[in-house]
């Protein structure tokens, strides 16, 4: 008897063509998979994948008489008026058989502006302005609003001594990437903003060259080999080495941001050689930390490097009423102190937050200023 005939357990089965197929079918799944995720990472930035901010506009019912129109408008003119930042002090309101609004303009708001929010106001509620006539003795505006051609309501305004509480604000979007969903949305917003790009993630030229070609300015956030416990084996020409390198990627920055806090001496001596190459360059630096002094001492008071310390990061909760709240209390800050520093992420909450917020702020007489504008 043969070996292979006395040892039949060691045989070689044939597999099933069951087992044959399972294996082909998983493997042209695992294939089409591939495909889709290198189809979605590779897909056009245009693409767009959140809809635009809805506008919450008031719009009330017209009215259908005088009466309606006289009562609206006496009841809705605080709000106008809130809108373009003015304060109930700055507002007197007396009713009768012609209402009477009389509103001291602050100086730092045209007279021409106020006219036009009544106006389109008056519109809103069904009425029209009838005349507005500026007296040449006080530069003042009296306008006479009413249902066609029935006169409800004097509106004077008089120029004021008084400035709103207004205020600089910057706004610094963090962390974004080569591979940023949103960046050409946030870059199509009209009110001045900063990218803190990250150097090593993706093809970031394109997000820059978009930024720079609408006004905005950009920042370079340090590589993560910089940024955490890693860096300490580095020497201080590594160290300078590696944020002349993340520069290159990012030719166009003004400075560079940090958020690591300080807990040794070791970070201190990373952050001076940072603060070195960045005095060299003349760039300046957001730190980003906490607080802003760490009970080592702060380097950037010692090495003449500009430096900003952020007020809020905005959007530390990721829900758009949330983020909206902490821009209002940012513009708190800065109409208290002249100017906040503000930092929010690359992602859908933060840009749908700034697209409803900025405008309104923007009206009440706030400038979106650039990092450089604030910099000592």
């Amino acid at each position: 008897m043969s070996r292979r005939s006395a040892r039949p357990g060691l045989v070689k089965k044939p597999r099933s063509a069951v087992w044959h197929l399972l294996l082909s079918a998983f493997v042209l799944i695992a294939a089409a998979a591939t495909v889709l995720h290198l189809q979605w990472r590779n897909r056009p930035l245009t693409e767009p994948d959140i809809a635009p901010v809805e506008q919450t506009e008031y719009a009330p019912v017209p009215a259908g008489d005088a009466r309606q129109f006289a009562d609206a408008l006496y009841r809705d003119i605080d709000r106008v008026l809130e809108e373009r930042g003015l304060w109930p002090s700055l507002i007197r309101k007396r009713r009768g058989d012609i209402d009477r609004i009389d509103v001291a303009v602050p100086a730092d708001l045209p007279l021409a502006e106020i006219n036009l929010a009544i106006t389109r106001a008056a519109r809103m509620h069904g009425g029209h302005v009838l005349r507005a006539v500026e007296t040449q003795r006080d530069a003042r505006v009296e306008m006479a609003c009413g249902f066609d051609s029935l006169h409800t309501t004097s509106i004077v305004l008089t120029p004021s001594t008084q400035r709103r509480r207004t205020g600089s604000i910057a706004l610094v979007i963090d962390d974004v990437s080569g591979d940023s969903r949103f960046y050409q949305r946030f870059c199509a917003l009209p009110q001045h903003l900063t990218l803190a790009l990250l150097p090593n993630a993706g093809p970031i030229e394109i997000v820059a060259k978009h930024a720079v070609a609408n006004g905005h300015d950009l920042l370079v956030g340090l590589p993560a080999a910089l940024d955490d416990d890693a860096a300490r084996d580095l020497d201080d020409e590594a160290v300078r080495r590696a944020l002349r390198s993340a520069l290159k990627r990012v030719p166009a920055a003004i400075g560079f941001s940090r958020y690591a806090d300080l807990r040794s001496d070791g970070d201190e001596r990373i952050l001076r050689a940072l603060l070195s190459e960045a005095k060299a360059r003349n760039l300046l630096f957001l730190d980003g930390r906490a607080v802003p002094l760490a009970p080592i001492g702060d380097p950037s008071q010692t090495t003449g490097v500009r430096t900003l310390q952020r007020d809020a990061l905005i959007d530390e909760i990721d829900a758009r009423d949330a983020i909206e709240a902490k821009l209002w209390s940012l513009a708190e800050t800065a109409g208290r102190t002249g100017s906040a520093i503000g930092i929010g992420r690359d992602r859908q909450n933060t840009l749908l937050a700034l697209e409803h917020v900025l405008p309104r702020l923007e009206n009440r007489g706030f400038r979106f200023a650039s990092l450089e504008q604030l910099a000592p």
